[in-house]
């Protein structure tokens, strides 16, 4: 009865984790072309649904693995429900509470961190793993940062100069919404491929589902997080950092999902809203100036809370697992 009971908790957990992370993460699949109003929060929430399960079937089977199993000793989560409960449930209330103060965290750190909590306190923990994780997180989002800022410098115009030849507004709408239709599915796809691990990969490590189920349950977790929570978060990115309009939302969108679907192959958690966020800030350096832009309270907000998540969620599982184990 007892290991029954602890099952049915992990699968709530991972429920609620997948719901918490997918209305954080939609504002990082769709906050740039809905801040442009190129798409309505119903559209965001079908593409994400769809290409979310898509991207967590097809290409999301290494950083399940590293959640899993990589970043921990093999026995760690493997039929350890209780410490995947405490896991999952860490990360759903630091996320949750991200989505109440309209703040895109990099949810990928908090999972990370909940995880090495729990290695930590087993003496498991495969430090090695971590540290190429680490610099990831580094790389990533001043990648992003940086191509954004080269794109809007030097290709923003002339990409709006070919538009321009087109010599109908109509006709340069239905290219930019077909352009943008395609690179949101882009970021769906590449969301569902790393994103949706951080949610069920503890429990996938655990057996509590298998990888194929999980992606469906968690996939459509997350599309219920994007529809009742996500919209307050794709204000916040899409609208309050600096303004984007539909050339300027394909792009980010296009170099945001090529860096994930990097990180996938190579089994890496990164984190989305990490590297939109840094991405739409790249944007507002090249449009803004360095001074307007840094002066933004949501940017400072944003970037005081990122580097506090990991090391706050793996210290409340840490102390969560001592206490539950006394």
């Amino acid at each position: 009865m007892g290991v029954e009971i602890l099952s049915l908790a992990a699968l709530v957990s991972a429920f609620l984790t997948a719901l918490n992370v997918g209305a954080n993460n939609s504002a990082a699949e769709m906050g740039p072309a809905y801040g442009c109003g190129a798409r309505t929060r119903r559209q965001a929430v079908v593409l994400i649904a769809v290409f979310t399960v898509l991207g967590a079937i097809l290409a999301g089977d290494r950083v399940v693995h590293t959640l899993g199993k990589g970043l921990v000793g093999e026995g760690t989560l493997q039929g350890n429900l209780g410490a995947v409960v405490i896991v999952l449930l860490a990360a759903a209330a630091l996320v949750g509470l991200a989505n109440l103060l309209r703040v895109p965290v990099p949810t990928s750190h908090i999972m990370v961190g909940a995880v090495s909590g729990l290695g930590l306190y087993f003496g498991t923990l495969n430090w090695y793993r971590l540290g190429s994780i680490l610099i990831w997180w580094l790389a990533t989002p001043l990648v992003a940062l940086i191509a954004a800022y080269l794109a809007r410098r030097y290709l923003y115009y002339p990409i709006l100069s070919l538009l321009s030849r087109l010599r109908s507004e109509r006709r340069a709408r239905a290219v930019i919404q077909i352009l943008i239709t395609i690179s949101g599915c882009c970021m769906a796809f590449s969301a569902g491929s790393n994103s949706l691990a951080k949610a069920i990969g503890p429990a996938v490590g655990a057996g509590v589902f298998s990888q194929r189920d999980g992606a469906i349950i968690g996939g459509l977790a997350m599309a219920l997080g994007a529809l009742l929570l996500g919209g307050r978060i794709m204000e916040t990115v899409g609208k309050r950092i600096t303004h984007l309009c539909g050339v300027a939302a394909i792009m980010v969108e296009i170099i945001c999902a090529s860096i994930v679907f990097s990180a996938s192959h190579f089994g890496v958690p990164v984190s989305l809203a990490e590297i939109v966020t840094s991405s739409v800030v790249g944007f507002s350096l090249a449009s803004d100036g360095l001074r307007a832009t840094f002066h933004n309270p949501n940017v400072r907000r944003i970037y005081t809370l990122w580097p506090i998540c990991p090391a706050s969620c793996a210290a409340l599982v840490f102390v969560l697992a001592i206490l539950l184990h006394a």
